[in-house]
Order: structure tokens, then sequence, then C-alpha cells
């Protein structure tokens, strides 16, 4: 594997993250002694301005198709830009903290044409806790939507389901179809599900015997997304049965109601990740 973009690589007594600079994209968390936690295609091409496949890709300052422009990045530019580091230092025993910055530029204004400042925090131990804060510069509001993504690896797709959106309405994005989820997620074909749903959830993978806790802030939306067989073909560095050992759980802002963020306010948007053995 040639990484042929810089990247910030974080080790301590508890795990290790790798932190690209091309999208402040994490694309490694592993605990001591333990099975990855995070998947990434083992077809990814590691080259700037170019997303991987799988890790934590920021989805940012739109999720999915522009609102505005087809013809622009989906799920945002953020996830393509050269982020600076900003902080790194060893918080405590075992804790390691850094974050990196994405400042509007006059590439970016031709995409989205606002001033702002977006920062990635990542704090490394036992868990993973990533926080979104966009910052606006500008003397306008802008409106954003956003997500922080997780590319969980597993088992295998068939001895996994997500427990905690029990209850929640959701959007199917591949059926168009709108319903109340009734029991665990299970993932059977082709999934994109957005939850209305700004609580906890969990993975569970029978197959490697654990459970993958998640916390969110500032998040009205989960989304639950597995390509299958038919759509893993179709899309490039994932392999035909990439599928298979790969499940990605979102918390997202923006998805249901508008985010609006006036002259100087912050957004936050928060994911922690905790797994357990079971």
């Amino acid at each position: 594997m040639a990484v042929n973009f810089p990247y910030l690589d974080v080790s301590n007594c508890n795990a290790s993250v790798k932190v690209a600079q091309n999208g402040a994209q994490v694309f490694g968390f592993d605990r001591v002694g333990e099975a990855p936690v995070l998947w990434v295609s083992p077809s990814a091409t590691y080259e700037m301005g170019r997303p991987l496949i799988g890790g934590m890709p920021v989805c940012w300052p739109w999720f999915g198709i522009p609102p505005t422009d087809a013809s622009l990045p989906r799920n945002g530019f953020a996830k393509v830009m050269a982020w600076e580091l900003e902080d790194f230092a060893e918080t405590g025993k075992g804790v390691t903290a850094s974050s990196f910055k994405l400042r509007d530029s006059e590439e970016t204004r031709k995409m989205w044409p606002y001033r702002f400042e977006l920062t990635l925090s990542l704090e490394v131990s036992k868990t993973l806790r990533v926080m979104l804060v966009t910052k606006n510069l500008d003397e306008k509001p802008f409106e954003i939507s956003q997500a922080i993504s997780a590319y969980f690896f597993i088992g295998d797709i068939e001895g996994v389901e997500v427990e905690g959106l029990e209850g929640h309405e959701y959007v199917d994005k591949v059926s168009g179809e709108t319903g109340v989820q009734q029991g665990p997620v299970v993932v059977i074909g082709e999934t994109e599900r957005i939850y209305r749903h700004s609580d906890s959830c969990c993975l569970v993978d029978k197959r490697i015997g654990r459970k993958i806790h998640m916390n969110k802030q500032g998040s009205e939306a989960t989304v639950v997304w597995n390509p299958w067989d038919e759509k893993s073909r179709q899309i490039p560095d994932l392999p035909d049965d990439g599928f298979r050992n790969m499940v990605c759980v979102e918390a997202g802002s923006g998805l249901h109601e508008k985010v609006v963020c006036g002259p100087g306010e912050e957004v936050m948007l928060g994911m922690q990740i905790r797994p357990e053995s079971v």
C-alpha cells in the first residue's frame, strides 16, 4: 500500500489512529490486540484530492448530491481538500488529542461562496472521539448539511445488526419509501436508510464477537449504508465482494431539518466510537 499524501500516525498504549491530511480523513483505528475497528477498501487509492472508500470521511458543506450544481463533489468538498494540522498533544496516560483545520480559499469559494473555518478534533484512547465544528466567518448566514461517516470492519455482513434505531422513522433512499424501524437493523440487500434519530446506537458483530457503541452530538440523523453486490461492482476502488466486510453508519445533521449558521456562530457535530468485546 503506497500512501501518497501526508498523514498523522498516532499511537499510544490503548490504540493507534491514522489521519490523512487529505480530507482530514481517519483511515485507521486499531485497539491494541484487537481486530481493526474501521474498514478501508483493499482497492483504495491513496492519492491527494481523492477520498478513500472507508475510514471516516467528512461530508461537508452538503451531504449527498450538491444542492445547486451536480458537477460539484458528491458529499461536499471538505473530503478532497488539504487540511492543516493545528494541535497535537498527549493529554493523559493513553490519551492523545489532535486537531485539523480547513479554511475558505479562492478554490472553495468557487464551489461555495462563503467564508468559514472548519475544525476536526480527535481524541484517541480506548475510544475514538471525533468532533467537527463549523464557524461562520462571513457577513451573511449559510445553510449546511453534514455527516461524519464511519465504515466499520465486520466479520461478515450476514452476522451484524444495528441496535438502537427501533421505533424511529426512516427514509429508504433505495426504494424511496418511508417507514418506522421494527427491531434491530439487519442488512440483506443494498441499504441506504436515513433515520430521524439523535440518540446512541450499537453495531453488534456476531462473527467477531464485538459491539461497537456509537454516541452522537449535534446530530438529528443516523444513516446506515451498505452497497451490496451489484452496487459494489459499480463503485471504483471497491472489490466486487467488498460489501461483505463493511457497514457504514453515519452521524448527520441537516438531513431532515435545515441547519443555518449565522455570522460568527458555530455548529458542532460529533461521534464517539467505543468497541466492546463480547
